[in-house]
């Protein structure tokens, strides 16, 4: 387990950020939770699922990164390998500082903003280093523009989080999601992932009067197509997976 510390001028004041290189563990996953807001660029690259929240048992977002648990084919030798990175990802190795009685709220360190604001970080994580990378604080212990640049998008992933809420509570509202079973040949055996969810294609062409036009005010339509439409990307994730 991560042992987490709240960031500060006075403790990690000498300490590094290494960019551009996916050193840390937390980047070993399969599953990364998304944003409405950045479904235009995440749909031309990853195929776009919901997911049930383990925690809160709410519907999320989520762009798949691989077939099972710790497996991201979108990493390779500690490099990205698509011109788009989710945010989740990007705010990582940071973590918001979440008081416990709204921890319940958050599943990747971005939701159920605290009033103090804070980052938090491990600061035994390969991707800070007192001999590498960029500073994190200048030498009077003001934010250098690499840390203002993580602050912003934790700025974004919390207003970002709101909309995305009231797009899911819309879905949900008017039944357009289904649970899929997802089947993948592979070279080394089949696997099967049953707990994501997609677009209801039947309810959404069905949708008519008030409930379409308040769909279409919400965003709502735009996020179905684009989480349709991203489904072809799997083909290209298998042929990863089989290298």
């Amino acid at each position: 387990m991560a042992k987490l510390q709240l960031l500060t001028s006075e403790a990690h004041g000498k300490l590094n950020v290494i960019r551009g290189e996916y050193l840390d563990p937390s980047f070993a996953v399969n599953l990364s939770t998304v944003m409405v807001s950045e479904l235009a660029f995440l749909a031309h690259e990853y195929p776009l699922f919901f997911y049930k929240s383990a925690r809160s048992g709410e519907f999320q977002l989520a762009a798949l990164l691989g077939f099972k648990s710790g497996q991201n084919l979108f990493l390779e030798n500690g490099n990205w390998m698509s011109r788009y990175v989710p945010l989740d990802i990007q705010r990582r190795p940071f973590q918001l500082y979440v008081p416990e009685a709204s921890a319940a709220n958050s599943d990747s360190g971005h939701a159920g903003a605290p009033t103090s604001g804070l980052l938090a970080i491990d600061p035994t994580s390969p991707q800070f280093s007192e001999t590498k990378g960029e500073s994190l604080y200048n030498d009077d212990g003001t934010a250098t523009a690499t840390l203002l640049h993580y602050q912003t998008i934790f700025s974004h992933l919390l207003s970002a989080s709101e909309q995305t809420r009231s797009v899911i509570a819309t879905l949900v509202q008017h039944a357009l999601l289904e649970a899929v079973e997802l089947n993948v040949t592979l070279k080394n055996g089949d696997i099967t992932l049953n707990d994501l969810y997609t677009v209801n294609v039947k309810k959404l062409n069905a949708l008519t009067g008030e409930a379409l036009q308040a769909c279409h005010d919400k965003g709502v339509l735009q996020v179905c197509h684009l989480v349709m439409s991203s489904g072809a990307h799997l083909e290209v994730m298998i042929n990863k997976a089989n290298g």
